[in-house]
């Protein structure tokens, strides 16, 4: 068996929306590749088995990134390897700035921590005219609408009518905690010498057809992360990890791979 970080769990957080359950393919894939772990997969506040947003709490990635650490509940000074995609992908950075010390590698798909852009940016301006409409669907009481207009903004296509009743009040239920990750990621605003304390390897991926504000985000940070590689995904869009695993997985894999086995 190949140990990728002997006694170093691997931490995999998920995207708005969706749940731990999301990494399940990957987990199952690293163990039929004899690639041990321990494995993490814990669900965001107000997502899978977890309960929503603490009342009064801000809505920033720091309270998230807290909320993840309790519910992992390891050992204090645990080292620790981080995966991420979207939202926990930006959750990710914000916990290894928690523990630059502990968090040991980050491996990152399409990192959607809006703060880092510079304002002009086309991308920017994109993301937010989606949070503003998500938002005002939310002040409506409508989750429906705001689930329609979140979900068809990452898949690249209005996918609502082809959906289930169960399946989009699936998506709808975390819509208000929604609201708080969007907060959360345009808070992100991290100086340089905030990520310069980010020494360990990061592997940022992206997809060749993703939207334009998770683009601007990955280039963004492969130039601020000191030791960011970006990756591209030929014709990969946001969701890949989710849509694409046998083609995410293993770009997942090599690095975390070379963690323990450096080339050369």
């Amino acid at each position: 068996m190949t140990d990728i970080a002997p006694h170093s769990p691997i931490v995999c957080l998920h995207s708005s929306g969706a749940s731990g359950r999301q990494w399940r393919r990957l987990i199952a894939d690293a163990t039929a590749q004899g690639l041990s772990g321990p494995w993490h997969a814990p669900d965001f506040m107000g997502h899978g088995g977890q309960a929503g947003w603490p009342d009064g709490a801000p809505g920033d990635l720091r309270t998230e990134a807290q909320a993840v650490l309790a519910a992992l509940d390891l050992p204090p000074e645990q080292p620790l390897h981080l995966v991420g995609h979207s939202y926990g992908g930006a959750t990710a950075l914000q916990l290894a700035l928690l523990l630059p010390q502990r968090v040991r590698s980050l491996t990152l798909y399409e990192p959607v921590a809006f703060g880092v852009l510079d304002e002009g940016e086309p991308g920017l301006h994109e993301a937010r005219q989606v949070a503003q409409t998500v938002e005002a669907d939310l002040d409506r009481g409508d989750l429906d609408a705001a689930a329609r207009g979140f979900v068809g903004y990452w898949q690249g296509r209005d996918i609502w009518p082809e959906l289930d009743a169960a399946q989009r009040a699936r998506l709808a239920e975390p819509m208000p905690t929604i609201r708080r990750h969007f907060e959360g990621l345009y808070g992100a605003r991290w100086r340089n010498d905030e990520l310069a304390r980010l020494q360990m390897p990061v592997q940022l991926i992206c997809g060749g057809a993703t939207r334009d504000s998770a683009r601007a985000v990955a280039q963004t940070l492969a130039r601020r992360l000191p030791r960011a590689q970006l990756s591209w995904l030929d014709g990969g869009a946001h969701l890949a990890p989710l849509s694409e695993p046998e083609r995410v997985n293993p770009l997942i894999f090599a690095h975390l791979r070379a963690m323990v086995q450096p080339a050369g």
